[in-house]
């Protein structure tokens, strides 16, 4: 089975990337810079020269309050280009792997939500990932659709955005004190969780569409503090209101995700939030100190 990541260099993508090598996969890790999704008419022939079995799209236009202002970048990105994967899949007879989210939700359901339950998106970047699933559906019938929630991965470190993880930790360290959302509720998931989740799934012809979160759920609020708590870091956590930030779209308040086809077909592999965070603080302690530990050879003077 050929594997080709498009959007690898995120943190789904890298997550994705490290689970398949680590499992001798053969995949192939296309960067943005490699293949831009929104240029449909190069995409049969980038994709086409890898001869993939499964395509697993991890490209995304995320930022939730930008969507709102720029709803054309975000259908291209998560619709439109969504459909133009799906056709290339089906030319090269290869099945499709497109994420999808919690927001797809209105979040006054009081209990989690299954597949099979209503959409009803309150967001642009909601509705754009509605849209996108429904051309995948329309163009591939070999496609998963796993819709997950609340994603932090290693990648987020390094990358500009960062993760929630790794901006907690920073205000913390800066102002030993922090003001965090307490009425949005959701399960926190680790990237490398969900990487691994994905392996599995692919693996079977089961196609359709999956629930795939860490289990539990916490507000941002309560999640911060488990953050903390973890890292032993004494900073003050005060909840607010998202309707007090500096927000612009709408959010769902409660988007727990059930991962109930998962669980039906015996495949389900991802693990209690806390869990997963811990494991995540732990080995980013590790990588930091790895990277610390070169710097400090690179710089060491030599002796003759």
């Amino acid at each position: 089975m050929r594997i080709v990541i498009v959007g690898s260099n995120g943190q789904v993508g890298s997550d994705l990337a490290r689970v398949l090598r680590d499992s001798h996969e053969d995949f192939v890790a296309l960067s943005r810079s490699d293949l831009d999704t929104t240029e449909r008419s190069t995409l049969g022939a980038k994709l086409g020269k890898h001869s993939p079995d499964v395509i697993i799209n991890c490209s995304v236009y995320h930022p939730v309050d930008e969507c709102e202002t720029n709803p054309e970048l975000s259908f291209a990105v998560n619709a439109i280009a969504v459909r133009a994967l799906g056709l290339v899949a089906k030319d090269l007879r290869a099945s499709m792997v497109h994420f999808s989210s919690d927001y797809v939700f209105d979040g006054e359901q009081e209990q989690p939500y299954c597949e099979e339950d209503s959409l009803r998106p309150l967001s642009v970047f909601g509705v754009s990932k509605v849209a996108g699933e429904q051309l995948l559906r329309a163009a591939l019938p070999n496609h998963f659709i796993i819709r997950t929630s609340g994603l932090y991965g290693l990648t987020g470190s390094r990358v500009k955005r960062g993760n929630f993880v790794e901006t907690m930790l920073r205000l913390g360290k800066q102002n030993g004190k922090v003001r965090v959302v307490n009425d949005l509720r959701m399960a926190q998931t680790s990237t490398q969780n969900l990487a691994k989740q994905v392996l599995a799934l692919i693996r079977t012809k089961n196609y359709g569409t999956y629930h795939a979160s860490d289990h539990g759920d916490y507000s941002w609020y309560e999640f911060a503090k488990r953050i903390f708590d973890y890292s032993g870091m004494n900073v003050a956590v005060s909840p607010v209101s998202w309707r007090d930030m500096p927000s612009v779209a709408p959010r769902p308040k409660y988007s727990v995700l059930e991962n109930r086809r998962l669980k039906k077909l015996g495949l389900d592999q991802m693990q209690p939030i806390d869990f997963a965070l811990q494991a995540y603080l732990k080995e980013r302690e590790e990588v930091v100190l790895s990277e610390s530990s070169r710097s400090e050879s690179a710089s060491a003077p030599t002796v003759m």
